[in-house]
């Protein structure tokens, strides 16, 4: 397998070299692992999936991970590609609305146009049979923001039952690096079994 070169896109308010980004950098030791502030996550989703497009083609990724709206974002990538996704958040329209801000403790309030982006988003339209058998989902058993395990592998697990596609570990949201191990030692088995 040729050396995998992934971009790593965070959360929503997250930050492109955290906890997560640190994780799987330790992990996956052999793989060149990218990235970059998505500034416009809940502002602006045609501008997100655009830099995401073009980051992707411009430095030959191959696989692309996300952890919770940023997983997002990876669902949503309609280029054939692998694709590692971490709690994704899979229906932000619901969950960003009750979120509170950190200092002021008011509700985030979406701009109309992003929230119909969302739930447009939020269909999974025309999701190809190829594409589904590329994802890997991690999920945690307590986060305490939401849990889309079920919805997950509705939407992209294997009708056929032939592979497991994703998986539940210890941890909250933002998994704990002792548990995130897990999941992604699932993962990288995942990836591997499917490039052979």
């Amino acid at each position: 397998m040729s050396k995998r070169n992934a971009l790593y896109i965070h959360g929503f308010m997250g930050n492109s070299k955290g906890g997560t980004f640190s994780a799987l950098e330790n992990f996956f030791r052999d793989w060149k692992i990218h990235s970059i502030p998505f500034p416009d996550l809940h502002i602006d989703t045609n501008k997100t999936k655009q830099v995401i497009k073009d980051y992707c083609r411009e430095h030959d990724i191959n696989i692309l991970i996300g952890a919770s709206l940023g997983a997002f974002y990876v669902l949503q990538h309609e280029e054939l590609i692998d694709k590692l996704v971490i709690n994704p958040c899979m229906y932000p329209s619901a969950e960003i609305v009750k979120l509170r801000d950190r200092e002021t403790g008011a509700a985030f309030s979406l701009d109309k146009k992003v929230m119909e982006d969302f739930k447009e988003m939020e269909k999974y339209l025309d999701i190809k049979d190829e594409q589904k058998l590329r994802v890997f989902g991690i999920f945690a058993k307590d986060d305490e923001l939401f849990h889309y395990q079920s919805s997950f592998d509705e939407l992209f697990g294997d009708k056929n039952k032939e592979i497991t596609n994703s998986i539940l570990i210890d941890g909250h949201h933002s998994i704990e690096e002792q548990y995130l191990v897990t999941g992604l030692n699932a993962a990288d088995i995942f990836f591997k079994r499917i490039q052979n």
